[in-house]
């Protein structure tokens, strides 16, 4: 016992300097044993927010949560509740209520058990707004629980108010409070482990105790209303005043623990790049591609694919793009051809019709839609159907009736682009990919589908995806730049749609920069904005590359693709297919958490997700002798350590120590340990003093190992037992081993490190 209290010391000494603000040192390496809770339990009310995905915890604290390693699943408050028993798997309770509840007494009575039970409860704005003073007890008692006492005292004139900040940074995350403040309820701080963050003191009242705006405490966290974010109607945009980071990791996740993350793969920030078929057989517009009467299509082959080998893209066709019966184009299917051909493009789908408004399939009338098409007319007409028109006209006749013009939507007044045959999923869904898979090289199958319109699919629309075995994703149109200037910008990984789910893209495309591509068209070169911002201070989200082929149109559009695809390559990333990207997104879901001993962590379930962070880690590292399936760590510049995992071995378990001045981890004595590659990595194994894994990726190997200093080693890369490269590296004097190998690895290959101590 007194040995483990020695090296619990030792431990709190070295990560005392690294807390969060207001965290206590002992829970930091509190040893908590058993399965560690992710999930949270978001409660919203319908008869206010008809939906999870228009909530106010989807659209502002659901990003913030997944960033600390807990998803969220939601409840409504009007619907049934989960029963006690469902209770212990859950770590806690948000909930964010503004309007009354007309559920207030179940919900209170149900809310007074769960909290009883050990839930912790995070609380923005109100715990009910409006309940009836027959409830004062309930209340009471859940408040009692965050430490907090409500009183009957409201103040709404705060002109004699005056703030205490004792966490500044707890708040000013975005912009400061305002100077006039907002009013406020009255709640005391009854319970001494409860931080007070901010406070109000009304002048003249000094002798009563102050009002709590912000605490955070053992059962949770409270902020009042109007104190998390400002909206302004000058822009017309959103801030956050309180810090929803460390206000989460406080109520929440104060303990330490290893984060499930999807930005990350090889120790570097992850890209991926996708086009949504659109405008793929618009004729180009460009100088020189113009006068060639050039798709679009083929301008992007041309100059934004074929151009970059070394960055995978995805691309996704429309289906009805590629059939004349339907309205497309015979051109457009040779196209997809030659872009499927290219080894670097992964296959996706954009569906088979290219739905604008998903809901109005969701229960599907084709006589209703037959009534949408009589009333609203295709404004744009084909050219060959307009010179039709005047050679009738000049002749005297009547023009007869384009069967195919009548089903192809010149807008997105009509529910699709391509209406000639009912609607239907199975044919939505499984229809194109089949479809696709023609035009694909054998063997080179969709792998993807990507949303179309208005990126609003049904639940029956994405289970149909799952059923077809394959990924789903867009919407989301994340950005976090000048016009964009708040995290709320940036949504969660997805969102729930009944019993499905919806994987977001990571950035939002150039529409959001064009205007709806009315101009400028190279708004678009504004994506390095985001890309940086969500680098630092927090990693948030990878490098997603995300347009349309009709950005082939415009010389602006062509120009901002390149500088984006320049960017990319001038940056330390870790090259993806989009459908790796929604694989490791899906999986962020599925992960299990055991903690082991009090730095130690069995990570199960991963899937394709292979990487977990540990936030203010520069006191720590990993100790690979006793760590199972970790390939190395890195460090980024917010403090935060990035561990890959080897996804051969399941489940990894993740071991921790102090760190040594040099900070490096702990070697086996063999080997080496993968600091960051472009290329990822799975079945690693040492052999002597040398080690071999099975590599892929995109572009030339450029990796980073740790390993002892002056270690040499030869590297072959071979693949099916024959030889590609071999080449000799020298580990520096701090043991770092700089190789950059210049196989092609689309196909796996395997990679041997021959020690020659």
């Amino acid at each position: 016992m007194r040995a483990l209290l020695t090296t619990l010391c030792l431990i709190c000494a070295l990560v005392a300097t690294h807390l969060w603000p207001g965290e206590a040192t002992a829970l930091e390496i509190e040893f908590n044993g058993g399965p560690v809770r992710r999930e949270i339990l978001a409660l919203y009310d319908s008869h206010h927010e008809a939906t999870p995905q228009t909530s106010r915890i989807h659209q502002f604290a659901e990003m913030p949560l997944n960033w600390l390693g807990l998803y969220v699943t939601y409840i409504d408050v009007n619907g049934p509740l989960p029963r006690a028993e469902q209770w212990s798997k859950y770590r806690g309770i948000v909930t964010w209520f503004i309007e009354p509840l007309e559920s207030a007494e179940r919900y209170l009575t149900w809310l007074d058990g769960a909290t009883e039970a050990g839930l912790k409860l995070v609380v923005f704005s109100d715990l009910a707004p409006g309940f009836p003073a027959r409830l004062d007890t309930l209340s009471a008692r859940i408040h009692a629980r965050l430490g907090l006492e409500l009183t009957s005292d409201h103040i709404s004139v705060t002109h004699r108010a005056k703030l205490t900040i004792n966490t500044p940074e707890m708040v000013g995350f975005e912009r400061p409070i305002d100077k006039a403040l907002p009013d406020y309820h009255v709640l005391h701080v009854i319970d001494p482990r409860t931080t007070v963050h901010v406070s109000a003191q009304v002048q003249g009242r000094e002798a009563e105790p102050s009002a709590a705006i912000v605490t955070t405490g053992p059962g949770g966290a409270y902020v009042s209303d109007e104190y998390s974010i400002v909206f302004d109607a000058n822009t017309d945009r959103v801030r956050w005043t309180l810090n929803p980071f460390l206000f989460l990791k406080l109520g929440f996740a104060k303990e330490r623990m290893p984060v499930p993350d999807v930005t990350t793969l090889s120790g570097r920030r992850m890209y991926f790049s996708h086009i949504d078929g659109d405008g793929w057989n618009n004729v180009s517009q460009i100088d020189g591609f113009r006068q060639a009467q050039m798709l679009s299509s083929d301008v992007i082959r041309k100059e934004a694919i074929e151009a970059y080998p070394d960055l995978p893209v995805t691309v996704g066709v429309i289906v009805g793009d590629m059939l004349p019966e339907m309205g497309g184009n015979a051109l457009g299917r040779e196209a997809a051809k030659k872009i499927y051909a290219l080894p670097q493009v992964e296959v996706g789908s954009h569906t088979y019709s290219h739905p604008f408004d998903w809901g109005f399939f969701a229960n599907y009338s084709r006589p209703a839609e037959e009534a949408l098409i009589d009333k609203v007319r295709s404004p744009d007409l084909p050219a060959m159907q307009r010179v039709r028109r005047a050679l009738y006209g000049m002749a005297g006749q009547q023009v007869p009736i384009d069967p195919i013009g009548r089903y192809v939507a010149g807008s997105s007044d009509l529910p699709r682009t391509y209406l000639k045959d009912p609607f239907d999923i199975n044919r939505e869904v499984q229809g194109a990919l089949d479809f696709i898979a023609t035009v694909a090289p054998p063997g080179k199958r969709a792998k993807i589908l990507q949303w179309s319109g208005n990126c609003l699919p049904f639940e029956a629309a994405i289970k149909a995806t799952r059923t077809a075995g394959v990924r789903n994703m867009n919407g989301g149109d994340s950005r976090l730049d000048a016009e964009f200037p708040s995290v709320f910008y940036v949504p969660p990984i997805s969102k729930p749609v009944g019993a499905e789910r919806q994987i977001y893209s990571a950035n939002s495309n150039e529409n959001t920069y064009t205007n709806d591509w009315t101009g400028p068209y190279f708004g678009f070169a504004l994506l390095s904005e985001t890309v940086r911002n969500t680098e630092t201070p927090r990693r948030l989200k990878p490098f997603n590359l995300y347009y349309h082929m009709y950005s082939g149109e415009r010389e602006g559009a062509l120009a901002a693709i390149r500088q984006n695809l320049n960017l990319a390559r001038s940056l330390s990333l870790t090259p993806v297919e989009a459908s790796h990207y929604a694989a490791i997104a899906d999986d962020f879901f599925g992960v299990g958490l055991t903690q082991l001993d009090e730095l130690s962590w069995s990570v199960a379930g991963r899937g394709e997700l292979q990487t977990v962070r540990f936030d203010d880690a520069d006191a720590l590292v990993v100790d690979l002798s006793k760590s199972r399936g970790v390939l190395g760590s890195t460090r980024h510049a917010s403090g935060a350590m990035y561990v890959a995992l080897d996804p051969a071995v399941e489940p990894a378990i993740v071991t921790l120590a102090p760190a040594p001045p040099d900070r490096t981890e702990t070697f086996r004595g063999a080997g080496a340990s993968l600091v960051s590659s472009r290329w990822w990595f799975k079945d690693y194994a040492t052999s002597g003093c040398g080690f071999n894994a099975t590599a892929q990726g995109y572009g030339s190997g450029e990796m980073l190992w740790q390993t002892e200093p002056g270690r040499t080693f030869e590297i072959v890369t071979e693949r099916g037992g024959q030889e590609l490269a071999r080449t000799t590296a020298v580990a520096d004097a701090t043991g770092a081993l700089q190789v950059t190998l210049k196989a092609d690895a689309i196909t796996p290959l395997n990679v041997r490190f021959v020690c020659n101590e």
